[in-house]
């Protein structure tokens, strides 16, 4: 069966229309990671820390260092950034915090989630607790895997301390 010249280069062409957005968001996600990663660091290197171990979750991105025993948090949100860090020495455990309301919808309630946080329990000679808010529905209208990135760091956190 011969293809003629206009129907390969239309069929081409086509390819490139529906695989250019993809290539596009992926490639624009990994540069905004890089440069997260990099804040991250930059951050980490004012305590002496090196980031071994990261996880890059939309508008933030947590970081170990775990031959010191410190986690740093960056998030960048509405031109703004927040930056925090806590050496896991101080810290007695970390929990998660769901926090959220039970709506009434259509004769069924409904759970919503209006905050996840990672909560590091200090020590009383610490100076107090130190809270990594992962997402609040007023910046974000959806959740993106800050429920389970916050599990994930919160067993990772308990297996040290």
């Amino acid at each position: 069966m011969d293809l003629d010249l206009g129907t390969t280069l239309i069929g081409a062409v086509s390819v490139v229309i529906c695989v250019a957005p993809f290539v596009l968001v992926t490639r624009s996600v990994k540069k905004k990671e890089k440069a997260m990663l990099r804040s991250l660091s930059n951050f980490a290197d004012q305590d002496n820390c090196k980031i071994h171990e990261h996880e890059y979750v939309g508008d933030f991105i947590i970081g170990m260092d775990t031959n010191k025993k410190a986690v740093f948090f960056y998030k960048e949100e509405k031109g703004a950034t927040e930056k925090l860090s806590v050496n896991l020495k101080d810290v007695k455990n970390c929990k998660v915090s769901k926090i959220g309301k039970s709506v009434r919808k259509n004769g069924k309630v409904e759970q919503t989630v209006e905050r996840i946080e990672l909560i590091f329990n200090t020590s009383p000679s610490a100076s107090k607790d130190v809270v990594f808010e992962l997402f609040n529905y007023q910046n974000n209208l959806q959740l993106n895997g800050e429920l389970q990135t916050a599990e994930k760091w919160a067993n990772k956190v308990n297996a040290i301390v």
